[in-house]
């Protein structure tokens, strides 16, 4: 287990493996990578502190929201059985892609591009012999729990009057979010080990809000290209604040949360992120009641739950993810 916590400055840890690595800093067998933050400490403080009123929200987008534009992974397919006349009741079936909404990315999704290595240097040869080398369900038994900060970015650009194309690969950049911190009361000495980051960048407000003329465009393009969105732009001082702070997960409301395409190779976060540190990325979270709530409560600051699903082996899962003011 972790005796010491090296500073950004010191990474990789494993110092023969991939730029950034923090594989071996949990121990050899580390399977929930930067959640290890989340201790038992963490937790309780973070539900002392932020459930005030016991209001509760959902963050989980609808399983058909990403339907038309299809966002190039299969949403859900609902087969409902009447077992009449045996009994009356009912059972259902349901098939879907485990990213194509509201999702954390595991540790079986991405990899260091040029190495192939995941987190923790294990491989896809791994994968396809055994469920048990980073798949979903070690972090569905450690739960995501903890205190959780909303970088409401939207919100902040429709108020000075920003105007953005939130399908294009618009990029978010650090200090802009730095500014939308100091706006909303906090700054980087608000954080503390084992929060959680959610940014609100607009994506789901205006793929619901879309002009059915822009629709059909989007629908037609995303057959021969992958989806551009916005999202943070990578860079080193972006991931030396995540990993200095000892940041738990990160998720937002787009469907990559870094921009895309990104061009950033040198740090692209879903390599230093998945595959480096075992940090979990959540995509595609719904946030818009989550704004409004926040505005109410006059806080940025509540508790999240998520239990992600129990799947052996699977490489991602919907967040069932709950806020609480």
């Amino acid at each position: 287990m972790m005796s010491y916590y090296p500073i950004f400055a010191d990474l990789p840890l494993k110092k023969d493996g991939p730029h950034g690595n923090a594989w071996g800093l949990w121990g050899p067998e580390d399977q929930v990578g930067t959640l290890n933050h989340l201790t038992e400490e963490t937790v309780a403080r973070a539900a002392k502190e932020q459930i005030k009123s016991g209001k509760s929200l959902s963050l989980n987008w609808t399983l058909t929201g990403s339907s038309y534009p299809l966002l190039s992974r299969k949403t859900l397919d609902l087969k409902i059985i009447n077992k009449a006349p045996m009994k009356i009741a009912h059972d259902d079936e349901w098939s879907f892609n485990s990213q194509c909404s509201s999702q954390w990315d595991g540790f079986r999704h991405y990899a260091y591009q040029k190495e192939a290595l995941y987190y923790m240097g294990r491989t896809a040869a791994e994968f396809a012999s055994s469920p048990v080398p980073n798949g979903i369900q070690h972090i569905a038994n450690k739960g995501i729990a903890g205190r959780a900060i909303l970088i409401d970015w939207y919100k902040w650009a429709e108020k000075n009057g920003r105007t953005i194309d939130a399908m294009t690969a618009h990029a978010v950049s650090f200090p802009e979010l730095l500014e939308v911190l100091k706006d909303q009361g906090l700054s980087e000495g608000s954080f503390r080990p084992g929060d959680i980051i959610l940014f609100r960048f607009g994506y789901i407000r205006q793929y619901e809000n879309m002009a059915e003329e822009k629709r059909a465009h989007l629908d037609e393009l995303y057959k021969k290209q992958k989806p551009e969105n916005i999202g943070i732009q990578p860079s080193e001082e972006l991931l030396k604040f995540l990993w200095d702070k000892r940041i738990a997960a990160v998720a937002a409301d787009t469907r990559s949360f870094e921009v895309w395409p990104c061009t950033e190779n040198q740090w692209h976060l879903h390599e230093w992120l998945l595959a480096g540190w075992g940090m979990p990325i959540g995509e595609l979270f719904y946030l818009e009641e989550l704004s409004r709530a926040s505005d109410e409560a006059g806080r940025y600051t509540f508790f999240l739950t998520s239990s992600p699903m129990n799947a052996p082996g699977a490489v991602a899962s919907p967040p069932n993810a709950l806020a609480f003011f």
